[in-house]
Formats: C-alpha cells, sequence, structure tokens
C-alpha cells in the first residue's frame, strides 16, 4: 500500500503541541521554554502547550503546575498511572489546536515543527530512516528503529516509514480516527497512524536529524517481546476492523481492549 499523495498545504493558524511528562523534573522547565519561545516566533495566531503528566514519582507533577501558572500558554493533564500511549491519547483529545504536534521532553525539534506546519498533508511524520537524514543515536537504537519499522510495515501492511517519534497531525483529519484507537504504552501512535493510512490520509514524511538529549531510560532488549506481541495483537484487531466492519468499541486506556474485540 503506497502513502497517499499529499493534498494541501493551507497553513494552520493554531497549535497543540502535546507532551508526555513521566519522571521529567531535570530537564522538562527546559524543554517547555525552548518549545514556548520557538512556537513564538513561528506567527501563529494562537498555540497552545499540553503536559500530559502520568503517574511521576519525583517533582514533575508540580513543576508541570507551576509551569502552567507561569506561562500563558502551557496547561497540565493529570493521569494516575505511567502509560506514554494513554498521555498522548488524553493529550489529544484535549487538544484545541488546528494541527496537534507531539514531542517527548528529550526529542523535540523546532525546525521539523516549523516546516511541517508548511507541508502538504493530513499528517507530517519525522522520519529517521529517509534520505536527508541524520540519527546521531548509539548505533543499538538505530537498528532496534529501522526493525521495528520494518516489522510495523510487514505486519500492519502500511507504507509509513515511521511511528514513533515527531508528527504533526490536522485535528479535523484525526477527530474521527481518535475514539477508535485504544493501544496505549508503546503503540498509540503505531495504530494511530496505521488506522489514519487504510482510511486514505495524505501522510508526508520530512527527513529529521535525530540527538539524544539522554540516554534511554527504558530498557530496549525488555520492551521487544512486549511490543512485537502487541503489534501481533493490534494487527488481529485492524483486521477484524477492516474486514468486518465492526462497531467501534468503547473507549478505554488498556491494552484489554484486544480482550474485548474478540
Amino acid at each position: 500500500m503506497a502513502v497517499p499523495t499529499a493534498r494541501r498545504a493551507v497553513r494552520p493558524t493554531s497549535l497543540s503541541v502535546v507532551i508526555p511528562a513521566f519522571n521529567e523534573e531535570e530537564i522538562l522547565e527546559t524543554t517547555v521554554a525552548t518549545i514556548v519561545s520557538g512556537a513564538r516566533r513561528l506567527g501563529l495566531g494562537w498555540f497552545e502547550v499540553i503536559l500530559c503528566e502520568n503517574g511521576s514519582t519525583d517533582s514533575t507533577p508540580q513543576l508541570a503546575a507551576r509551569l502552567a501558572d507561569e506561562i500563558d500558554e502551557v496547561r497540565v493533564i493529570t493521569l494516575e498511572r505511567p502509560d506514554y500511549g494513554a498521555a498522548m491519547r488524553a493529550g489529544f483529545f484535549a487538544a484545541k489546536g488546528e494541527a496537534i504536534v507531539n514531542f517527548d521532553a528529550d526529542y523535540y525539534d523546532l525546525d521539523f515543527l516549523r516546516d511541517a506546519l508548511d507541508t502538504e498533508g493530513d499528517i507530517v511524520v519525522a522520519a529517521k530512516g529517509i534520505l536527508g537524514s541524520h540519527d546521531a543515536r548509539v548505533f543499538g537504537r538505530r537498528i532496534v528503529s529501522r526493525c521495528f519499522g520494518w516489522f510495523v510495515r510487514s505486519l500492519l501492511h502500511v507504507s509509513v516509514t515511521e511511528t514513533h517519534g515527531m508528527k504533526l497531525f490536522r485535528r479535523s483529519t484525526i477527530t474521527p480516527i481518535l475514539p477508535n484507537v485504544f493501544r496505549t504504552k508503546d503503540l498509540f501512535d503505531t495504530e494511530l497512524l496505521a488506522r489514519a493510512e487504510y482510511r486514505g490520509c495524505a501522510i508526508t514524511e520530512l527527513p529529521v536529524e535525530t540527538k539524544e538529549l539522554r540516554h534511554s531510560r527504558s530498557g530496549i532488549v525488555r520492551r521487544i517481546p512486549r511490543t512485537i506481541w502487541g503489534l501481533m495483537r493490534l494487527r488481529y484487531v485492524l483486521r477484524l476492523a477492516r474486514s468486518a466492519r465492526v462497531a467501534p468499541l468503547p473507549a478505554t486506556s488498556s491494552d484489554n481492549a484486544f480482550d474485548l474485540a474478540i
């Protein structure tokens, strides 16, 4: 399946930046200050930064609340348990901007944001593995990232090179898709992009320079079995939905949605 050709290039006038935050006390303030400063220079009519704090055990909740008090464009969503995908999902549902971009506290790029706002397509993906990109991460992480991309394309029959990392969405495009996206943890954005591609959304990929602000805090090797099993379950649910055209499942923030689908 080919990624659909981009169809439009009307620059959004409002933007929501969604940032999951789990135990980010060391870098969150710098990240928010940098993103807010950069967004103010983009000439948008309006923007917001949504900090999706989820189950932090350090001072991240208090820091996020202080930043929201001090900076008009910042607001906070709080989730009780650590769950990256659930935090992103909550942030996307709460977003009010015409465009939504997802950044991580340790992985963001204002050049990508500027270029993505001016790029055609319903969804713009920062693709680490395409021509023109430069991935400065350690060799092992680069290999795992490429293998994951291949596995996603093979299992889910999509063409998009990258499902994790930075992406910009037209809110009007993904609004009807979001209620059907149930995977959280590692696979929220993979399911979202797969459903968007199946729906015929125009997906554009941009080269990006990838640098680590810090080493990964979660063990990649430990995540591999969980992610592969999650992809297998996701493949089943997506095939079921596409072939039988089943009614949307009730919204949930748990991977137990797979059990409901069966």
